[in-house]
């Protein structure tokens, strides 16, 4: 029984060399192959921006023939997005025998800014884990690029002077570039501003390249500025502007951000009448060429309005209260002062005396303030002397109204006479014939046509023939005689049916009157005659439609 006992406990020894000796051979076996396995992680290129891309390579290897391979695990969120662009299996002969290595390809789209260092990337090879690091890859923003050579930075922005403007309120748009070290590249950048589709532009000249420090570094600037004006109300969005790096073999785009603006409209508390939409600040002066002068002696005003704003789109102010002038509409004149617009007006006094220009209101919205501001000018006194070559002093005013109301009544009562003794004779001389109805308006503005000395004193010529028209279409209306306006004119024709083509020529007729008036050369014996046939064909005509 010994014996077998013996036998018996020997046997289970051997059993435990047999099982040791088998995990020896696993363990050492194992160990070769993870020797024989190689696993590589590589990103290119280490340096892009947000809006770039970077390839990322990984690679297993071993000097065996390769079964199993499992495909590599990583997780890189939140700092990029890794889209799979494939991969590729490479068979080798190493020592006579078949060896495989397997590679992927992935794309890696930045998410944010920063230098990030990426985790680890694991493999499996017949179950045992392997692992690589494919290491640290910097991020720039879109705004801003590194030259890893020079260590220079090279970076854009782009601001607005104001972001909750006023409609058509003036705000600056500033686009910098900002570098520390020059490109070594022939070509220089070249950039790309906005279009700016909901503004009015005014190109501003370009400023010198300056320096400032940022940092502790010393950065040059190129900077562009445009004036803006916006066009609309709500919120507007300014596109970014680029600038295009010519780096040799890999261009570089650099991006500012977008602008967001919110334009307000203008509050219709305290608006003034006269405002005719000026936003900013400005200044109204009046000035005359002449401070004496002679009755229906033409003088030049000119105001000037100056200050910050869209002077371009600033309209010339009202003249109001004018009694005892006539005025010609604004004109607008050269000026050599900046930031300034000037108006200048043709005045005539209708009447002699001390007279006066009343001061002049220009509204404007002020920005700055919210509020709306009025500018004045101070009055502008005047001489105006009697013209000694007036047969009669034509004014304006209620006491020259009463005398060509007397005058029109004389003549009126004279050509009535005249009709009535004419008839009487015509009807003791020729009872066959009808009697005349009274002298129409027609008839008495041709009769007083044919009367006009075209001889004479050219100012008095005008003023006559300037009276005939006048008269005429007094008479036409059924009121009494008064100088008519341009807007009194085409009020008589639109009231008593006057045609479009005869109203025309009455406008250009009284137009000429006016030139002639005051034209500094005179007027010949050919023109007053074409003028005088002129009133007398549009009368007939008139008559007869």
């Amino acid at each position: 029984m010994i014996k077998i006992g013996s036998f018996q406990l020997t046997l289970l020894h051997l059993y435990s060399y047999i099982v040791t000796l088998s995990i020896l051979l696993i363990v050492v076996t194992t160990g070769v192959q993870a020797n024989d396995v190689k696993v590589e992680a590589s990103v290119s290129p280490r340096y892009i921006q947000l809006n770039e891309r970077a390839t990322l390579e990984l690679k297993i290897s071993g000097n065996t023939l390769m079964k199993h391979i499992g495909a590599p695990s990583f997780n890189f969120l939140p700092n990029f997005l890794a889209v799979p662009l494939g991969s590729v299996t490479t068979p080798r002969l190493v020592e006579d025998k078949l060896a495989v290595s397997m590679m992927w390809d992935y794309e890696l789209i930045p998410q944010q800014a920063g230098e990030i260092a990426l985790p680890d990337v694991r493999f499996s090879y017949q179950g045992v884990p392997y692992i690589a690091n494919p290491g640290i890859i910097t991020v720039g923003s879109v705004d801003r690029y590194v030259d890893t050579s020079t260590d220079g930075i090279h970076k854009v922005e782009a601001e607005v002077s104001k972001n909750r403007p006023y409609l058509n309120e003036a705000i600056e748009y500033r686009f910098r570039y900002l570098y520390t070290t020059v490109l070594p590249a022939r070509e220089s950048p070249s950039f790309t501003l906005p279009t700016f589709p909901d503004f009015l532009v005014e190109e501003l000249p370009d400023k010198n390249v300056t320096t400032t420090r940022i940092k502790g570094r010393t950065y040059h600037v190129e900077e562009h500025v445009k004036r803006l004006y916006p066009q609309k109300t709500g919120k507007i969005i300014i596109q970014p502007a680029q600038l295009k790096l010519p780096i040799k073999g890999s261009p570089k785009t650099l991006k500012t951000e977008a602008i967001g603006l919110n334009v307000e409209s203008l509050p219709e508390l305290g608006k003034p009448k006269l405002f005719t939409g000026a936003i900013g600040e400005y200044i109204v002066t009046a000035k005359v060429d002449r401070r004496k002068l002679k009755v229906r002696q033409a003088l030049t005003l000119s105001v000037q309005i100056t200050g910050t704003g869209n002077i371009n789109t600033v309209d010339a102010p009202k003249l109001t209260s004018l009694s005892g002038f006539r005025t010609n509409p604004p004109i607008l004149a050269k000026s050599n002062v900046a930031n300034a617009r000037t108006f200048t007006y043709a005045i005539i006094p209708l009447r002699s005396g001390a007279l006066q220009l009343p001061g002049i209101d220009f509204s404007f919205f002020n920005p700055n303030k919210g509020t709306y501001q009025v500018s004045k000018t101070d009055p502008i006194s005047l001489t105006v002397t009697p013209d000694p070559n007036d047969v009669v002093d034509i004014e304006s005013d209620f006491s020259s109204w009463i005398v060509w109301f007397l005058l029109s009544i004389l003549v009126l009562a004279i050509a009535v006479s005249g009709y009535l003794i004419y008839r009487s004779k015509a009807q003791s001389g020729n009872k066959g014939h009808k009697p005349d109805s009274l002298m129409s308006p027609s008839v008495q503005a041709v009769s007083a046509l044919q009367s006009v000395d075209s001889g004479g004193n050219a100012t008095s010529f005008i003023e006559a023939l300037t009276k005939i028209l006048h008269q005429y279409l007094c008479e036409l209306q059924g009121s009494a005689y008064r100088q008519l306006t341009v807007q009194d004119i085409e009020d008589i024709c639109r009231q008593t049916g006057v045609s479009e083509v005869d109203q025309k020529e009455l406008l250009e007729i009284i137009a000429k009157c006016d030139y002639h008036k005051f034209a500094p050369v005179p007027l010949s014996t050919d023109e007053r005659k074409s003028l005088i046939s002129r009133v007398e064909t549009v009368i007939n005509h008139i008559e007869e439609t």
